[in-house]
């Protein structure tokens, strides 16, 4: 993943919590700012009625009903009904009523309401009629030294609308602080990452070839990112000192095998010079084949530990591939001198490619193999070549079972092998370590069917022109 991607994946997982941290401060602000209200409403009702019972008793604590109703109408204050129920639900004598507080309802019906809804002493209880909100309350009093009950009713409908109109501002608020916060966050995590961008894009520079050399830079960067870069250079130098082990390991591990190797080879060869029966003919034939193949896996071994470790290198040289299929022909025909064929190249100009000549005759002795291992015997193996505008392409090509299209690609992985080959021995590096070798010299090998049946593996190559545009080597 790029460090711009990685950087932006960070922030849209934070983002989310971020904007949903922020809603839920927003939230409770307002969920606080409802209770206040609420308190501070009853607050001043409480307060209110407080008053209204403080001044009549101070005025006459021994006034009649009709006394205290007035003393009740001189007290009003605008926004507020009080009566005096004697009796519950029977109040004495109907109140004055203030223009300030308009009733929707007959005053009878209002009074009902309050009867049923405001139960209990100093107990505020709200309700709305005929799309008007109030609040009462009910205070136990005693009057002539009778007990009675002061009903005080306040219309809060303003209050209520003052109420909608701050949720509203303040949802309001709430959005355009979101806004805000989502550019700001933008800007706060594309720098508090940057540390991070930067430690991924020198992380995408390290490779197999720069192991050994390559180490993070710990200066200016912040505390926390400093121990993660500390441990990971101090991983790369366990990484680097175990690769150099590992390669010390296998360059030992094939010089002490090549020298067996080739002792076997040498004597095969010499036994086949003297053995004159049929018999041990064949079996030191067999022990000089067998070393070969030996000595073959142990050099793609090596070349693969090398290829690892970036110490791989090949040559790009303008070939002759016509000239390079018959070198192929001539040394691998008596592997199968009834088998192997070499398809006459066409008239004109023979195309020419860019690789490394030894690394591509070790390509097409893997192929040519492969084929005789795995087709049925007495089959053709064709070898040819062909070009194209920008590439030269050299042809094995048997008449075997071929290779299934979903596997056309992963036949080219080490230690792999196709289903049709489950019965027939073999390592599983001879086709990796071609495609390994192909892409070395710039080019790369495939795989298709091949037209009646079987296989058609092709070793792809830059074509660099006609022979005479060939600079002399």
């Amino acid at each position: 993943m790029k460090p711009a991607l990685a950087c932006l994946s960070l922030y849209r997982r934070l983002r989310p919590y971020s904007l949903l941290a922020v809603l839920a401060g927003f939230g409770l602000l307002i969920l606080a700012n409802q209770n206040l209200l609420d308190l501070s409403r009853a607050r001043r009702h409480r307060q209110a009625t407080d008053l209204v019972v403080r001044e009549l008793l101070a005025r006459s604590s021994s006034a009649t009903p009709t006394e205290f109703h007035s003393k009740l109408d001189q007290i009003l204050s605008p926004g507020r009904l009080l009566w005096l129920e004697l009796e519950p639900g029977r109040p004495y004598r109907q109140p004055r009523l203030s223009g300030a507080l308009p009733l929707p309802v007959p005053f009878p019906q209002l009074v009902a309401t309050v009867e049923r809804r405001c139960v209990g002493d100093d107990h505020l209880v709200g309700f709305a009629i005929a799309e008007r909100r109030y609040l009462c309350s009910s205070k136990q009093i005693n009057f002539s030294g009778r007990p009675a009950v002061l009903r005080v009713v306040e219309d809060i409908s303003s209050d209520v609308e003052r109420r909608r109109l701050l949720f509203l501002l303040l949802l309001a608020h709430a959005s355009a602080a979101c806004l805000l916060t989502t550019g700001a966050l933008w800007l706060l995590f594309r720098w508090t990452l940057r540390p991070l961008t930067r430690l991924c894009t020198e992380l995408g520079q390290i490779d197999s070839e720069s192991l050994e050399q390559m180490r993070l830079s710990i200066q200016n960067q912040p505390p926390e990112i400093e121990m993660i870069v500390a441990s990971f250079n101090a991983l790369l130098d366990r990484l680097a000192a175990a690769r150099g082990r590992q390669q010390t390991f296998v360059d030992g591990v094939a010089h002490e095998l090549r020298t067996p190797i080739t002792l076997i080879s040498g004597y095969s060869q010499s036994l086949k010079r003297q053995s004159g029966a049929c018999a041990a003919n064949k079996a030191v034939q067999g022990i000089t084949r067998e070393a070969e193949r030996m000595g073959r896996m142990v050099s793609e071994l090596l070349d693969i530990a090398r290829e690892e470790a970036g110490r791989l290198r090949l040559g790009r040289d303008p070939l002759d591939l016509d000239d390079a299929l018959l070198v192929a022909f001539e040394r691998l025909q008596p592997l199968a001198p009834d088998r192997l064929r070499l398809r006459l190249p066409q008239e004109g100009s023979p195309p020419w490619g860019l690789g490394d000549g030894e690394r591509l005759q070790q390509c097409l002795t893997n192929l040519v193999e492969n084929a005789l291992k795995y087709t049925p015997k007495g089959s053709p193996i064709e070898l040819y070549s062909s070009a194209g505008a920008t590439e030269v392409v050299l042809h094995v090509r048997d008449n075997g079972p071929g290779v299934p299209l979903a596997e056309q690609e992963r036949i080219f992985e080490r230690f792999v092998r196709g289903t049709s080959q489950a019965d027939t021995s073999g390592s599983g590096i001879g086709l990796a370590m071609v495609r390994l070798l192909m892409r070395r010299m710039g080019g790369d090998v495939r795989v298709a069917s091949a037209p009646g049946g079987g296989a058609d593996f092709q070793l792809v190559l830059e074509r660099v022109g006609l022979r005479s545009s060939i600079p002399p080597l």
